[in-house]
C-alpha cells in the first residue's frame, strides 16, 4: 500500500466549519479518491486566519481508517520546517502531494528525497497583479513570486486548474529552466480542473414564472470580483422587475481581500431596495446548502484582468453540482465551456445593463433556465468529479517518479548573468563562455 502525505488548507468538506473554500475544497478532492482507490494518508491542512473563531490547540488530529488528518495553526506548525520534516519521518511516505499553491511550497521546502506532486490552485501571479492593484503596493507581486517560485523550482510534477493555466505554467517553467535536456518529452504539467463531490444532491428548482427570482452568490469576494458591476445590475434589474431578490453568503477575505466586500455592502446599505438584499455573510455550511437549495440563479461577476482569464471559479463548479442554474460573466475558462455546450447564461464583463437583462431574462424563462440546470449537472457527473478529475494523480501516486531533471537544475537567475555595456560579437562570446560556460577569465 503506497503513503502519501498531502498539504492543504483547511478546513475540509467534511469538518464543520464557517469560512469553507475552494483551497479546503481542492485538498478533498485529492484527498478521497486517494483513499478510495487504497491509498493510506496524512493530511496536513493549515488553518487558515479567522479571528471570529476561538483559540484552538496548534495541533488538531483525528484517525478515520486509512485517513489521518492534522488541522494545525499556521505560523507554530505549518510554516515550520522541523514540525513538518518531523511529520514526515514519522509517517514515511512515498511522496508528497500539495494541494494549492503555498502547501505545494511548503511540501517543496521540507521534502528532501522525496517525489513531490505540486498542485498550483488558480493563477498565483494573476492573483498577486489583483492584489497589488486593489491595495496600491508592488511589494505583494514579490511576496507572491517568492512563493511560486519555489514551487516552479522544486516540483517534480504539477497540476493546474484550466488549460490556459497549463500553458502558462509551462511558460513559467521555462523562465526557472525546468524546460532542459533532462524534462524533453516529459508531461510536466496536468490539467485537474476544479471539482465536486460526485455525491453532491442535485436539486431542481421548481419555479414558477411569477414567483420571486432569487439570485445567489456564495464564498468569498475576492480581488477579482466586480462588486460595482453585480450591484448596479442587480439595482437595475430590481428597479424593472419587482420578483428580483438577491441572496448571500460568504463575504471579505480575512488577511487577504477586506476591500471588496465592505464596498458592496457599502452600496446595498445605500440602496433604495435595501429590503431585496440578504447579505447573510459567512454562515455555517448547513446554513449554505439551505441558500443554495431556495436560489433560483447562481450569479459570478469577474474583473476583466489575468487572473479572470487563466483561473477557475469554484462557485461556477458548485453551481453544476447542484443543479443551480448558473449567469457569468464570459471570462473564465470554464465560463466560456458552458457557454459553449448552451449551459449558462453569458454576459460581457463590465456591463451592468447587460447583466441586469440576463436576470430578468432568467426570471422570465424558469423552463429554460432548468433544462440548463440538467445539462450542466449531466457535464458534472462526466468530467467534474473528484473521481474523473483525478486519475493522473493517481496513476503517479501508484508510481511516484522525479521528473528528469532533479538534482541538476539548470540556475536561469537573470540577476547572476549581467550583459556587458557594449555588445560586440566579440564581447557576446567572451560573456558567454565566462557566465554560461563557466569558463575562468
Amino acid at each position: 500500500m503506497n503513503r502519501i502525505m498531502i498539504l492543504g488548507l483547511g478546513p475540509i468538506a467534511t469538518e464543520p466549519s464557517v469560512k469553507f473554500h475552494g483551497g479546503g475544497n481542492r485538498a478533498w478532492h485529492f484527498t478521497k479518491p486517494l483513499l478510495e482507490a487504497g491509498f493510506e494518508v496524512t493530511l496536513i491542512c493549515m488553518r487558515i486566519t479567522d479571528s471570529t473563531q476561538p483559540d484552538q490547540p496548534d495541533e488538531i488530529e483525528r484517525r478515520d481508517g486509512e485517513l489521518t488528518i492534522l488541522s494545525v495553526d499556521e505560523i507554530r506548525c505549518f510554516a515550520r520546517d522541523d514540525y513538518l520534516r518531523e511529520r514526515i519521518a514519522r509517517f514515511q511516505p512515498d511522496a508528497l502531494v500539495g494541494a494549492c499553491d503555498y502547501p505545494s511550497a511548503r511540501a517543496c521546502t521540507v521534502a528532501g528525497d522525496l517525489p513531490v506532486w505540486a498542485d498550483i490552485h488558480g493563477y498565483p501571479m494573476g492573483e498577486a497583479q489583483a492584489k497589488a492593484y486593489h491595495y496600491q503596493d508592488s511589494g505583494y507581486v514579490h511576496h507572491f513570486w517568492n512563493i511560486h517560485r519555489a514551487v516552479l523550482r522544486r516540483g517534480d510534477r504539477f497540476s493546474v486548474t484550466s488549460e490556459r493555466q497549463r500553458t502558462a505554467t509551462i511558460g513559467e517553467l521555462g523562465a526557472m529552466g525546468r524546460l532542459n535536456q533532462y524534462t524533453f518529452g516529459e508531461e510536466l504539467v496536468t490539467q485537474i480542473p476544479i471539482a465536486w463531490d460526485p455525491d453532491t444532491p442535485f436539486v431542481p428548482r421548481q419555479r414558477r414564472k411569477e414567483d420571486p427570482l432569487i439570485v445567489f452568490f456564495c464564498g468569498g469576494y475576492n480581488l477579482w470580483c466586480d462588486e460595482e458591476t453585480l450591484f448596479l445590475a442587480l439595482e437595475k434589474a430590481m428597479e424593472q422587475d419587482s420578483r428580483i431578490r438577491f441572496l448571500s453568503t460568504g463575504g471579505a477575505i480575512e488577511g487577504h481581500d477586506e476591500k471588496t466586500y465592505p464596498r458592496f455592502a457599502a452600496r446595498v446599505e445605500q440602496s433604495r431596495f435595501r429590503d431585496r438584499f440578504d447579505l447573510r455573510g459567512w454562515v455555517s455550511k448547513a446554513e449554505v446548502e439551505q441558500c443554495l437549495r431556495q436560489a433560483h440563479l447562481g450569479i459570478n461577476v469577474d474583473l476583466p484582468c489575468y487572473e479572470t482569464l487563466i483561473g477557475a471559479r469554484n462557485r461556477i463548479t458548485e453551481f453544476m453540482a447542484r443543479g443551480v442554474p448558473i449567469l457569468t460573466t464570459l471570462g473564465t475558462e470554464i465560463s466560456q465551456i458552458l457557454f459553449y455546450k448552451g449551459m449558462v447564461l453569458t454576459v460581457p464583463m463590465k456591463k451592468p445593463e447587460a447583466l441586469a437583462r440576463e436576470i430578468i431574462l432568467a426570471a422570465n424563462h424558469p423552463e429554460k433556465l432548468e433544462k440548463m440546470a440538467a445539462l450542466a449537472r449531466q457535464l458534472f457527473e462526466t468530467q467534474y468529479t473528484y473521481r474523473a478529475t483525478t486519475q493522473e494523480l493517481l496513476a503517479w501516486c501508484r508510481n511516484p517518479v522525479h521528473s528528469g531533471d532533479f538534482g541538476r537544475r539548470i540556475n536561469l537567475d537573470y540577476r547572476d548573468f549581467p550583459l556587458p555595456a557594449a555588445v560586440s560579437p566579440d564581447s557576446l562570446r567572451t560573456w558567454f563562455r565566462r557566465w554560461f560556460l563557466r569558463e575562468s577569465p
